[in-house]
């Protein structure tokens, strides 16, 4: 398979599987689609393109030998497992409750996924990017994590995983892939593919010279009786003959040399096969003359050094003294071993070789060795030779080491690695820390090669004629030379010195010619820009420590100082004048006064400066050319009205606010919010034009405040905003269910106790804490509908109020501050609590909606609200005879008489009336009528509604067919008549229907 091709394949199997794990999560749907994308012959960089699979693979996999490779590969694989079930939990349409965090307080985590090298990389291309203190997580803003690139990673984590788990149980399709990677697995797996089985019934030939006549031995090919498949043989090319250096796998394993390679791989259908090279393994030899097994690569015997072609070595005699009978008898050698025996024996001690060519002697001298008696001497070993390569590569590395430990103490002093390096150069012979020579001796070695150059170019400038061959720079002639040299003495400082040191290396000689050449070279630089005294330049370069800027600038103050007199005198400014008659100069101002992007900005400023009655400023033009290069699209930045004064500004100078998109000018902005905090109640800082949001949404109002804060810090007063933060604490408090309003004043306060009798630290007068009427011994041990009751039986004050009295008490009760007002819910039902500026219905304690609501298929804009059917809203419209009707059905008694002496012919109940635009409590003063207790029939009415309400009473019984079908439609309640329904049923139908609903949740119940 071609590259194109396997990569084209991987981007169809990567769709494919991203959709499945985008779409279930789970790993096991993707099992294949990870398969497939492991065995494709790519390469890392190809394969894998959000985790650095390489540097990972690499990091992660140390060790010295195969085994630690191993289980540090079986380490990863375990890290990446667990990596892959966050992204396959991200990826899940049920993620877990705790998916946005990952905490490093867990132990396996810490063991795996922390242990690993780019494990907390793969999360931050999940989307944990948050550093908290136990772990990470999620930003604040990121609802929902990035689901296709959380696929992707999670699949390349897949992918990785399975080709670590095939690599350690060696099946993977193309470890060729990873041979530079974990070469100690790889190249091991190769050797043991690549070995040959020697059979132990193949005796060792010894190798001999090859004739015509008898054909060189070859390796049995191993066959299916030995369990393995035949393989071709590689000892020869498969098309010349000649030394095999590479196989190709894609050929079927045939063996080529290099020039046959390279001609048979050059076939456009074969160009994309990949070959292995072929291992020249090293062969042992045996030497002829001792016997001992000798590497490849030797040339003499490690034993007897003897060469490797040496024939064996003929047997010559011992001369022995004359008449010594002994040792002719005894000592011989061996003609296999060449082991001296000392004793007369028949064989050999050493290799048990019978003994040829022993002369006649008694048997008696004769002995054999016998293994009872003495043990036989053990073979010779050849002595361990170390191999010079090696212990100059491990005298390097150990240098190598300590050089970085060096580097990496001083770089914490912050001192670079090349001062180091320059000391060690200087000091490396001794015991003494190169960062302590730095510090002590450093600055006396850099005055001392000042001092060099100082006298070597004394000496040149007097005409030595040593001097030339030090101060010459590389590449000139002495003539050239001499141009650049002045007379003199040259003043040189510790920077240039250290500079050229560390060029040098340490070497102070050096260190003294590059100080001196790179002197010259700035000298030269300085005289190109025009500066030739040479005595000011090199105080320049003595003062700026060799920087040819920075001596430029020494240089040029003088020159410039006439300019800075002038430009920093005390003068004024010249006004901008735009209708001034050079133009270009008017543009040089703008473009270097009010960093204007280009000239053309410039000009367009100018042209809009110039218009004829223009009433916005210059810096209300360059900050809208700033913006754009647009005209007409400026001229609405510049042209805003201000809908409260009418006034025309600039957009920078409109302000708005977050809950809508009306603009007002700075002064009304502030002038509204500052009078609305000071006369007005926290609920009527709203918008100036559109007078949103909703005060009646918690929620809304909440966040609206919240950022209203940040608008309010720096336009108000500091008084006046203290005000306001006084307003928003006591309108958090009001929220507190202990928040109690006293019923003798207007002041509020926290209750911590749990009894009925609460004492207003404001006024000192007490209070029930739970019906808010004025406290009375009698409510002692009494609760609320019991001492109430007892009021109306026993109470001559209340008897004789009568049913005005009764509404007083069960008056209006704000739901949202629990603030009460002793006032009765006939005339207007739209109720607006002066304390928290709460709009509610008084009949059910709905709210009162000023702009759409949240409520299904409500189309209302306006002012509205959502009755239920058993509110005053709606039963206000019956007649009393109907209300008595209901009353009377469910056997609820009601008055029809006043008490006695209490008859008046005005009502007496107390409401709230609107009169000189304030509002103001007075009695009602209707004409009452008789049967109706005393009241007018508006609060008449109202009496036997709260007691429909208190029973809890459904008024739908009493509904006829057009009441009943609106009340329907209210509710979304199907009216539609069936087929063969006559009217009765679809009544009762619709009906039963409707009673369904529940009544009113919010409606005061007090019986």
């Amino acid at each position: 398979m071609s590259s194109s091709e396997a990569a084209s394949q991987l981007v169809e199997v990567k769709r494919s599987a991203m959709s499945h794990l985008s779409s279930s999560g789970s790993a096991q749907d993707v099992k294949a689609e990870v398969q497939a994308m492991a065995n494709l012959p790519l390469p890392l960089s190809e394969k894998y393109h959000h985790v650095t699979a390489e540097a990972m693979v690499r990091e992660n996999t140390a060790g010295n030998n195969r085994q630690q490779v191993t289980e540090s590969m079986s380490r990863l694989v375990k890290a990446l497992s667990i990596l892959e079930k966050y992204g396959c939990n991200l990826t899940s349409p049920t993620r877990p409750r705790y998916w946005r965090s990952v905490k490093h307080n867990n132990p396996v985590f810490r063991e795996t996924v922390d242990a690993m090298k780019g494990g907390r990389g793969v999360l931050y291309l999940y989307g944990y990017t948050n550093q908290q203190l136990d772990g990470l997580s999620f930003p604040d803003d990121v609802t929902d994590p990035d689901g296709d690139k959380v696929a992707a990673v999670t699949l390349e984590v897949m992918t990785l995983r399975l080709e670590m788990d095939m690599l350690i149980k060696g099946s993977h399709p193309h470890p060729e892939l990873y041979k530079d990677i974990i070469p100690l697995v790889i190249k091991q797996d190769e050797l043991l593919r690549d070995a040959v089985v020697i059979l132990p019934e193949v005796e060792r030939v010894e190798k001999v010279t090859p004739s015509p006549a008898l054909p060189l031995l070859a390796k049995p090919d191993q066959g299916p009786e030995h369990g393995l498949p035949p393989k071709p043989s590689t000892a020869q090319c498969n098309l010349c003959g000649g030394v095999t250096c590479m196989i190709c796998p894609s050929c079927g394993h045939l063996p080529f040399c290099e020039p046959c390679d390279s001609l048979f791989h050059r076939h456009p259908s074969r160009t994309n096969h990949k070959r292995d090279r072929v291992q020249k393994t090293k062969h042992e030899w045996e030497c002829r003359s001792c016997t001992v097994m000798n590497q490849g690569s030797s040339v003499l015997c490690e034993v007897c050094e003897r060469p490797r072609l040496a024939t064996r070595p003929s047997i010559t005699s011992v001369p022995s003294a004359p008449g010594s009978l002994s040792d002719t008898a005894t000592e011989w050698t061996c003609q296999v071993c060449t082991y001296a025996n000392l004793k007369p024996v028949v064989v050999c001690e050493m290799c048990s070789s019978p003994c040829k060519d022993l002369p006649a002697v008694p048997r008696s001298l004769l002995q054999t060795p016998s293994p009872t008696t003495e043990a036989p001497r053990p073979r010779p070993q050849p002595k361990p030779r170390v191999s010079l390569v090696i212990k100059r590569q491990k005298l390097m590395r150990e240098d190598g080491l300590k050089l970085i430990h060096q580097i990496r103490e001083a770089e914490k002093g912050g001192v670079s690695p090349e001062e180091v390096y320059a000391a060690l150069c200087v000091c490396g012979g001794s015991n003494i820390n190169p960062c302590d020579w730095l510090t002590s001796e450093l600055p006396h070695l850099l005055d001392e090669i000042c001092a060099m150059a100082a006298s070597v170019q004394l000496n040149y400038n007097a005409g030595d004629s040593g001097g030339p061959d030090a101060v010459q720079a590389d590449g000139q002639t002495p003539e050239q030379h001499s141009l650049n040299v002045t007379g003199g003495g040259i003043q040189l400082s510790r920077a240039e010195a250290k500079q050229a040191w560390l060029v040098a290396a340490g070497d102070t000689e050096k260190a003294v010619k590059q100080l001196l050449r790179d002197r010259q070279a700035k000298m030269k630089e300085l005289r190109s820009l025009g500066f030739r005294e040479e005595a000011r330049c090199e105080e320049a370069l003595r003062l700026s420590g060799g920087e040819v800027k920075g001596a430029l600038s020494h240089l040029q103050r003088p020159l410039l100082e006439p300019f800075h007199q002038r430009i920093w005198t005390e003068q004024p400014e010249a006004p901008f004048d735009p209708q001034h008659p050079d133009k270009q100069r008017m543009c040089r101002r703008l473009l270097a006064l009010y960093d204007l992007p280009s000239w053309g900005r410039c000009e367009l400023a100018l042209s809009l400066l110039q218009e004829p009655d223009i009433s916005y400023s210059l810096e209300d033009v360059v900050q809208a050319v700033k913006e754009s290069h647009d005209r007409d699209f400026i001229r609405r930045l510049l042209n805003n009205e201000c809908p409260c004064c009418l006034g025309v500004f600039p957009r920078s100078k409109m302000q708005s606010l977050t809950s809508c998109q009306c603009s007002v000018c700075h002064d009304c902005f502030t002038q509204h919010f500052t009078i609305a905090v000071r006369d007005k109640h926290i609920r009527d800082m709203v918008c100036p034009v559109c007078a949103g949001p909703d005060i009646n949404d918690p929620e809304q109002l909440d966040s609206y405040f919240s950022t209203l804060d940040i608008q309010l810090r720096d336009c108000l007063d500091p008084d006046v905003y203290e005000l306001y933060h006084h307003k928003l604490t006591e309108h958090a408090l009001r929220k507190d269910p202990k928040f109690l309003w006293c019923c003798h004043c207007t002041s509020g306060f926290i209750n911590d106790g749990d009894q009925l009798k609460v004492t207003c630290p404001s006024c000192h007068k007490s209070f029930c804490a739970q019906c808010k009427k004025p406290w009375e011994p009698q409510h002692q041990d009494l609760s609320c509908e019991k001492f109430q009751q007892w009021k109306r039986e026993n109470d001559p004050e209340c008897q004789k109020q009568g049913l005005a009295g009764y509404l007083r008490d069960n008056g209006i009760t704000c739901p949202h501050c629990r603030f009460p007002y002793a006032l009765t819910k006939g005339g207007c039902m739209h109720f607006t609590c002066f304390q928290c500026r709460y709009q509610f219905c008084s009949g059910c304690n709905n709210p009162f909606h000023t702009t759409a609501c949240k409520t299904a298929q409500c189309k209302f804009t306006g002012l509205h609200a959502h009755h239920p059917r058993d509110c005053l809203f709606y039963l206000r419209d019956w007649d009393p005879p109907r209300l008595q009707a209901l009353l009377q059905r469910n056997n609820v008694e009601f008055n029809t008489d006043p008490p006695d002496g209490t008859q008046a012919d005005a009502c007496g109940v107390m409401e709230q009336k609107d009169e000189g635009g304030q509002q103001i409590d007075s009695p009602c003063g209707i004409q009452t009528q008789p049967g109706q207790a005393g009241l007018c029939e508006k609060h008449y009415k109202e009496y036997m509604v709260s007691l429909i309400n208190g029973h809890t009473l459904d008024p739908a019984l009493l509904y006829d067919s057009q009441e009943l079908t609106v009340a329907c439609g209210r509710y979304q309640v199907d009216t539609q008549k069936g087929e063969n329904e006559d009217d009765d049923a679809h009544h009762a139908r619709l009906l039963q229907k409707l009673m369904e609903v529940p009544l009113g949740e919010n409606v005061p119940r007090v019986k």
